[in-house]
């Protein structure tokens, strides 16, 4: 924020539960021993800038860019000189302060960094009404990654878009399935027989899912056929795919929609189920995808996958 937009408001945001000086602090602690700022490699001729680097994955991607798409600059300066780049799900605070730590000042995120669609740097407001006043979490986020002159960009939709999909090939790696693609695609999966709950203990494990998975489906009923769909699912791709396999392992769903409709089958006595890990979760490994990737279109920077996590936990029983 500007000097005098910040004095204007600091009664108000002073009287905030969290200010955006506390939350400065949370950003920053444990990382005591790291420079606050993080400064740029010494401009030169050969120098990649975080605009020529998204340059070279819209040239590399093969897959028609579509302007009006999510996949633009979120947060600092696209000339910015790149010391190393971050994929992940999402960049959260830690895993911007991670990426500091690291070296790494392009931060490549599927997911939002500033809490919704619109991925603006301040709140949005609702149709026809007045614009909300200044957020701190916002602008605190926002002054995080121009102070240490880090740069995110977002990379969802056109990577989604590849062939196979690298998010569903992102989990399969993950669970070790490589080798169990049906016609070689990564959403398709057949595995040996295996009970529900034997599965869903599987990818809780292997995915490090420590309190956001949901499970529909008789514990004991045995599947085959897997469907992997990272992400947001809609009631249409769940209707579409179902009936062709046993379960989907999905990010998530409205609630009301695919869940309402597998508890029914399993109901009147199909083996059927739906495992979901959250989206963010879901869309984790399909960013290591990502920098694996990269390493073969980008030389002159380090590339690091930096997994966002669960954000859910579940209390003690």
């Amino acid at each position: 924020m500007r000097d005098g937009v910040e004095a204007q408001s600091r009664g108000e945001v002073a009287m905030r539960a969290l200010s955006r000086r506390e939350f400065v602090r949370i950003g920053a602690a444990g990382a005591a021993a790291v420079p606050f700022v993080l400064e740029c490699a010494p401009a030169s001729a050969a120098a990649l800038t975080a605009q020529t680097i998204v340059d070279r994955i819209r040239q590399n991607v093969r897959v028609a860019w579509n302007p009006a798409s999510v996949d633009t600059f979120k947060g600092g300066d696209p000339s910015t000189v790149v010391t190393g780049i971050a994929t992940t799900s999402l960049a959260t605070i830690d895993v911007l302060r991670r990426a500091k730590r690291a070296g790494l000042n392009l931060i490549i995120t599927s997911g939002p960094t500033f809490y919704s669609r619109a991925d603006a740097p301040t709140p949005g407001s609702r149709r026809g009404a007045a614009p909300p006043p200044p957020d701190p979490v916002f602008a605190a986020k926002n002054d995080f990654i121009t102070r240490n002159r880090l740069v995110v960009w977002r990379f969802s939709d056109h990577w989604r878009a590849r062939t196979p999909d690298p998010f569903a090939q992102g989990i399969a790696d993950a669970l070790g399935w490589a080798k169990h693609h049906v016609n070689g695609d990564p959403r398709r999966i057949a595995v040996p027989a295996i009970t529900i709950e034997s599965l869903a203990r599987d990818v809780k494990t292997k995915l490090n899912v420590r309190g956001g998975m949901r499970v529909i489906g008789q514990p004991e009923a045995r599947v085959q056929k897997i469907a992997v769909m990272p992400g947001t699912i809609p009631i249409q791709t769940t209707l579409a795919v179902l009936p062709e396999v046993d379960v989907i392992i999905a990010g998530e769903i409205r609630e009301w929609e695919s869940s309402e409709y597998t508890r029914d089958l399993v109901h009147a006595g199909r083996s059927k189920g739906l495992i979901l890990v959250g989206r963010s979760l879901s869309e984790d490994p399909g960013m290591s995808v990502c920098a694996g990737w990269l390493k073969t279109i980008v030389s002159g920077a380090p590339v690091r996958w930096i997994p966002a996590g669960d954000p859910y936990w579940r209390p003690a029983t």
